[in-house]
């Protein structure tokens, strides 16, 4: 059985990469397993592959793939590569969701508690060799008591939770589907109830996956509806904002600061309006990257790797009804 890995676009280092790809080159013992390093060679290659792993496919490439059974693409969701043909096709694509819990979770937690520490202002201070303790006093806050609004309750979201419970805060969330109480969660909203979670909260996280029901999900009239003085913060996708009203709500006061790791266009242009909105973080698309990577990555390739060979179950399998 032949595998091609395709090298492109992904967003780890090269390091972390290479690492993953070894593990999985590791795995492979009895294949054909071909690394593609450009355009060229994986359109050569994928001819007759019957498995691609890699960040993305073009329809280009895809349909010059005339028996590839199965892709397992390296990220945790494949809203940047899902086109008509591949959604048509009968080709297994799995993801590495989950692989990012402990990551994005502690991500969020660091830059809650960096807004609300003031410790954005600290560096700026730092560079600037001012020690200025008033300035930072004047504005610091806790998260003990806080509600923070987590809107996805998937394992990324709860994983967030979990930790902001330990901190004092009351949680209350989004779910697609609203079914039993999740332990730890004081109220579930459902989707068309955001408008009744956002006036509550104090805190605003963003980690659903991006669909057609969550583009531009938060705009000027949901953050009109936040408490004067909330924070957000996005490591979901930056289509499911409009940050000319985030930056509008920022300058103003009606939020008091963002933490943002994702943005509309990737990479941020350096002549973006987003770098200089006030009291924000901006962190360029790393809340799930980790020198873990390579070994949790392996570990979901090689458990589908096998199911796979074997005609089992496959785990993270994308759902096309969904869309992640």
């Amino acid at each position: 059985m032949k595998f091609v890995a395709w090298m492109a676009y992904h967003l780890e280092s090269r390091r972390i990469v290479d690492d993953y790809i070894e593990r999985v080159a590791d795995s492979l013992a009895g294949h054909t397993f071909v690394i593609c390093e450009d355009v060229g060679a994986v359109e050569r290659e994928i001819v007759d592959a019957d498995v691609m792993i890699g960040w993305r496919i073009t329809p280009e490439v895809f349909a010059r793939a005339k028996q590839l059974k199965w892709i397992q693409f390296g990220s945790s969701g494949i809203d940047h590569t899902i086109f008509p043909e591949l959604i048509a096709s009968d080709v297994i694509l799995t993801t590495l969701s989950g692989i990012h819990i402990i990551p994005v979770a502690e991500h969020v937690m660091a830059m809650m508690l960096s807004l609300t520490r003031r410790l954005d202002l600290s560096m700026k201070l730092q560079m600037e060799r001012r020690y200025d303790r008033a300035e930072i006093a004047d504005t610091a806050g806790e998260l003990a008591g806080k509600t923070i609004g987590i809107a996805g309750l998937g394992k990324i979201g709860m994983s967030i939770a979990r930790l902001s419970a330990a901190f004092g805060m009351r949680v209350v969330g989004m779910k697609r589907t609203v079914g039993p109480a999740l332990n730890g969660i004081d109220k579930i909203f459902a989707p068309e109830e955001l408008h009744k979670m956002l006036p509550e909260v104090d805190m605003l996280v963003l980690v659903v996956p991006l669909t057609s029901e969550t583009r531009e999900l938060i705009g000027r009239r949901e953050i009109e509806m936040m408490k004067d003085g909330a924070y957000f913060i996005n490591v979901a996708r930056g289509a499911m904002v409009d940050h000319e009203a985030l930056g509008d709500a920022l300058r103003s006061g009606k939020l008091r600061g963002a933490a943002l790791d994702v943005f509309p266009t990737e990479p941020l242009p350096p002549a973006s309006p987003i770098y200089n909105l006030p009291n924000t973080i901006i962190t360029p698309h790393t809340a799930g990257s980790s020198r873990n990577y390579g070994e949790r990555a392996a570990s979901i390739f090689r458990q589908n790797l096998q199911a796979f060979l074997s005609g089992g179950e496959m785990i993270n399998v994308y759902n096309r009804e969904r869309g992640y």
